[in-house]
């Protein structure tokens, strides 16, 4: 294998001119640049990507950890971060947790190892404590609100409007059994914290919603949900966490012959646009692209997005 020695030694000048080269450094007259390019492709040279990174004191990876990809908010995240790294130097690294602590403290070790230079948590189940105590090794950017941290970055999204909205629509129909989903019922998802807190904004504090379910991702699991809800005759109307999910329960109820109760999707996929389900927007995809230029960003920051309630006729 060719080394960067004998790439200096046949050009004739000093290994540092070709590291200079190689890192496109702009103190390099044009003659030297070109004589050792020409021989870093003659020798097919490929320098050593570990030398470089320790050069230049960074890695130019991102590390991003997502619990996975069953529910639209992270694809359509994942997409947003993905576009807006086209457009730098930079490489994404997914880290998958599926809210495992283990493996999100060991994503959090590999930023302290200098293996990646930001990281963001799309999601997680490790506590903010933790996470706060490494952030002397590199931007950590979190995509949910923080109440209180002079060392974590966040991108997040303010659903409360939102879920209010929702609710309140369904309230005026006078729809009062409620049927409510979510992919994550504890106390760490903000999004089940925020649509209870609408909830018992609209229907009162001593109001409970009818069911409530957790760990329903995509189609199949609404329209396996559906078989156990069509025979409440009570329910009366449905809060998915998806539209993917909305449509699977329409499907369900449809091959059972009953009729269906008002769903309420979100995401405000193609499917649901089609069938003109009402929806929530919650706008992962530009929630993506703003927790990227904040792991870029030399400041500390907090920036929010703002969900939005789609009824048909929007």
């Amino acid at each position: 294998m060719t080394s960067i020695s004998e790439i200096a030694k046949k050009a004739g000048v000093a290994k540092s001119t070709v590291s200079r080269v190689i890192n496109h450094h702009p103190h390099v007259s044009d003659e030297t640049r070109q004589k050792v390019l020409a021989l870093i492709e003659k020798l097919d040279y490929m320098p050593n990507q570990i030398a470089r990174d320790l050069s230049k004191g960074k890695t130019q990876k991102i590390g991003i950890v997502i619990p996975h990809t069953r529910h639209p908010y992270f694809t359509q995240l994942i997409n947003g971060l993905l576009d807006a790294a086209k457009a730098t130097d930079y490489e994404l690294v997914m880290m998958p947790s599926d809210y495992n602590q283990a493996l999100e403290l060991s994503y959090l070790n590999q930023l302290k190892t200098e293996a990646i230079d930001a990281l963001i948590f799309t999601s997680r189940a490790i506590s903010l404590d933790t996470i706060e105590t490494y952030a002397k090794y590199g931007r950590i950017v979190v995509c949910e609100k923080l109440q209180e941290t002079n060392s974590l970055s966040s991108a997040y999204l303010d659903r409360y409007t939102s879920f209010f909205k929702a609710f309140s629509d369904m309230k005026v129909r006078n729809l009062e059994n409620l049927v409510l989903l979510f992919s994550r019922i504890n106390e760490s998802s903000a999004t089940y914290q925020t649509a209870l807190l609408a909830y018992h904004d609209v229907y009162g504090q001593q109001s409970t919603p009818h069911r409530v379910f957790g760990n329903i991702h995509d189609f199949n699991d609404g329209l396996n949900l559906s078989r156990n809800l069509v025979n409440d005759t009570r329910i009366d109307g449905i809060l998915a966490t998806s539209d993917e999910v909305a449509v699977g329960l329409i499907k369900g109820y449809e091959e059972s012959g009953k009729e269906c109760p008002y769903i309420i999707g979100q995401e405000h996929l193609l499917v649901g646009q089609l069938l003109k389900l009402p929806t929530i927007d919650h706008k992962s995809y530009s929630l993506g692209k703003l927790a990227f230029k904040q792991a870029l960003s030399e400041s500390i920051s907090q920036e929010v997005l703002i969900s939005e309630f789609l009824t048909q006729d929007n």
